[in-house]
């Protein structure tokens, strides 16, 4: 595992959208919280295991050398557990050490009981959705509904209406915005088999949770500021999971400091390249954030690359 290298050469991705980052970004810390895992643990903030060689896509890299990426320390309760624990262990309560540790690596650990209330296979989305929106400040309510709506109609819709499915146009933001979601999903995978499996992997698989026409539907839908009800196509059962998701992640993300407004009440000049308080548009290569804030993709940095010594220029 110490030599091993990441690979993610492919991305449906605007360059020219400057307001969304790059999914290879958003799901770094998560990464690097996984490496410190399996390669071993450290003091000061990130891990003394070797840098992990990532060959990642994303606007001006053209994959001549991998980023060198550290491994980043978590913070669990506790200590962070071996992983003969974590893989092989039978005693009791090392099911809630094993989810402790996986919403760990998504610095999710505030939000435990927020999402231990969601029934499969939503927690998975639910979480993605917190992660999400609590690290892409250009994320808003509308954004939200769409992930929602979508999610909920697509349970036992039938294979043949998705395929039918016609859309009014294609809107790029929505495509990005589903590669962000279905890398969250990549991500989650890698995260769960780390931890010992604490959620059933069956639950997250795209299939389940995911469509990208039907997305873009809803994505449509919402910006033209539809209801609940049209979102969830007047599913009564459907409406009362979709205001309980919404809480949910409306809250964790308050547990935050990130509250989610509609587009419509943001400020003519946001683009979300400043960020929110305490979140720094340049990043160092150490993964190491600043005392007090939580871990935030902008904060990151490309890891090491020698020919090209700043790669965060565009954000």
């Amino acid at each position: 595992m110490s030599s091993g290298e990441v690979e993610c050469s492919n991305s449906l991705e605007d360059a020219t959208d400057q307001a969304l980052p790059s999914q290879a970004f958003v799901y770094r810390p998560v990464r690097q919280r996984v490496y410190s895992l399996l390669l071993g643990g450290g003091t000061g903030g990130f891990s003394t295991g070797p840098a992990v060689k990532e060959w990642f896509v994303y606007s001006g890299n053209p994959l001549r050398q991998p980023d060198l990426v550290r491994p980043l320390q978590m913070n669990i309760p506790g200590g962070t557990p071996n992983l003969r624990q974590l893989w092989l262990s039978q005693e009791p309560g090392i099911q809630a050490q094993r989810l402790d540790t996986l919403l760990a690596c998504f610095d999710l650990s505030s939000s435990r009981e927020e999402l231990q209330a969601v029934e499969s296979p939503f927690q998975a989305l639910c979480c993605l959705l917190v992660y999400l929106f609590v690290q892409v400040d250009t994320l808003c309510l509308e954004d939200l509904h769409a992930f929602i709506a979508q999610a909920l109609c697509l349970q036992g819709k039938p294979t043949v209406e998705l395929a039918d499915l016609q859309l009014d146009h294609i809107d790029p933001r929505a495509v990005q915005l589903a590669t962000l979601l279905v890398r969250g999903l990549t991500t989650l995978v890698l995260v769960n088999g780390a931890c010992g499996s604490p959620w059933e992997m069956a639950d997250f698989m795209p299939w389940h949770l995911f469509d990208g026409k039907l997305f873009h539907q809803k994505y449509l839908q919402s910006e033209k500021g539809y209801t609940a009800e049209v979102l969830v196509e007047q599913n009564r059962c459907h409406v009362t999971r979709f205001h309980t998701l919404k809480s949910v992640v409306c809250k964790a993300c308050g547990k935050e400091s990130r509250p989610i407004v509609s587009r419509r009440h943001w400020r003519p000049h946001h683009t979300g390249r400043w960020g929110r308080p305490g979140s720094s548009s340049h990043g160092t290569s150490s993964g190491c954030s600043r005392a007090g804030h939580r871990q935030h993709w902008r904060d990151q940095g490309p890891g090491s690359r020698q020919y090209e010594p700043d790669q965060w220029r565009r954000y």
